[in-house]
């Protein structure tokens, strides 16, 4: 009698675990004429039907392979919203993945292609990571985050988002294919410099860097000054991929009021990050309808010498079909010029066709003027710098390679769950 009991008991424990394991059929498809590496494939928890647990592991495979994934907690309540992985496809090709959750937690050893950090400056100097800073737009505490402002970085540049009024976008360009900021952490050494390590390669000045987000008033872009809430947070860490958030609540203008929320993400293998941009209009909603924001590339080298420039000459062009891009040579750093040597680099932004108002050029940029449509914009930024090895070292193959990369972000694969 007792075994039976504990041969029940078995069997009963058996099928409550087999309840907390679903096993899902994924097709994905490339219907591009072209392959795509590194593409890639999100899966969302919230559109499966019936799914009864917390997912605490997850699994991909497919013809017989595991594909490594990540689970990611995008809105901030401890819990997985969505699998994410990265899969090369070739031309109009589909492929089906076998997509196991569970609700046992299980360890992942993936190997980080990906890094994000948001830290403080320490007395003790030890830079402790924060997932989120939050400060009054008037509180300047840009010298208290360490780096300056979040930092995220793949396998092949980096990026860091200022904290403060002007969040722009700097760049880290990198020699090798490999993660380096939590070794120079943007501020490389003379030492570090000599063993072959990357460094920040734009100084952006009073420009717009590459792909900044501004305010646009009276024609001319602005920074974020008049705002009640300045934060940024860590969404996802990787280690396939990095979502960050910047944003500034109570942005005032006049009689209108409103908060926004840009999402930054960097995918491991990509050069290029996606901005989102979304808005809470509380005041004057209708004038908030005609509001106009920009983006854009700066000239790069234009106010350089033709020494700094080493022959790379400022070049560039904004196009009502979507792509601003330049290329150029000058100092990353005003202040390190004996340390860092000009940097020639070139940079790019792509805005779908839907957003743009209009486009602009002056002195130091080329400048899309954008409005959201339903309170949303989507937009994407990507950079080269000529000391990488597998790269771009001309003004010529950076350009000529901006037309396909605009066609590739706009054909995102197709995900059918089953």
């Amino acid at each position: 009698m007792k075994k039976s009991v504990f041969f029940l008991f078995l069997q009963l424990w058996g099928i409550a675990l087999m309840a907390q394991v679903r096993t899902l059929q994924v097709t994905v498809t490339n219907d591009w004429a072209k392959d795509k590496v590194d593409e890639p494939v999100v899966v969302k928890l919230k559109e499966i039907k019936k799914l009864a647990f917390e997912v605490k592991t997850a699994s991909v495979h497919v013809d017989g392979q595991e594909v490594p994934c990540q689970l990611d907690d995008m809105d901030g309540d401890l819990r997985a919203d969505e699998v994410f992985f990265l899969y090369s496809f070739k031309a109009l090709e589909t492929k089906v993945f076998e997509v196991t959750l569970s609700a046992q937690e299980s360890e992942k050893d993936v190997k980080p292609r990906i890094y994000c950090a948001l830290q403080l400056r320490d007395k003790q100097d030890k830079h402790p990571d924060v997932l989120r800073v939050e400060a009054p737009g008037k509180s300047n505490i840009f010298n208290d985050i360490y780096m300056h402002g979040i930092t995220i970085e793949s396998d092949v540049v980096g990026y860091r988002i200022y904290f403060d009024h002007r969040q722009n976008i700097d760049l880290y360009g990198k020699k090798q294919r490999r993660i380096e900021l939590p070794v120079t952490q943007f501020y490389t050494s003379e030492e570090q410099l000599a063993q072959g390590y990357g460094v920040d390669v734009l100084w952006a000045g009073d420009a717009i860097g590459c792909g900044s987000f501004k305010d646009w008033k009276k024609g001319q872009l602005e920074n974020w000054t008049e705002v009640g809430v300045r934060g940024q947070r860590v969404v996802t860490t990787g280690p396939l991929r990095t979502v960050v958030e910047v944003y500034d609540l109570g942005v005032r203008e006049d009689d209108l009021i409103y908060d926004m929320r840009q999402y930054y993400t960097l995918y491991a293998g990509h050069r290029d990050m996606q901005v989102e941009v979304q808005f809470t209009p509380s005041i004057g909603k209708k004038l908030f309808e005609k509001k106009f924001f920009c983006t854009g590339v700066q000239k790069v080298g234009e106010t350089a010498d033709e020494a700094t420039r080493k022959g790379h000459n400022p070049q560039g062009f904004v196009k009502k079909e979507g792509l601003a891009a330049s290329w150029g040579c000058d100092y990353p750093d005003m202040g390190k010029k004996q340390l860092w040597a000009p940097e020639p680099v070139g940079l790019a932004v792509y805005v779908p066709k839907e957003y743009i108002s209009d486009t602009k050029e002056n002195n130091l940029n080329y400048l899309f003027v954008v409005q959201p449509k339903k309170n949303f914009l989507r937009y994407f930024v990507s950079f080269c710098a000529d000391k990488e090895e597998k790269g771009f070292h001309s003004s010529k193959e950076w350009f000529a390679s901006l037309d396909e990369w605009k066609d590739n972000v706009s054909h995102p694969v197709k995900v059918k769950v089953e």
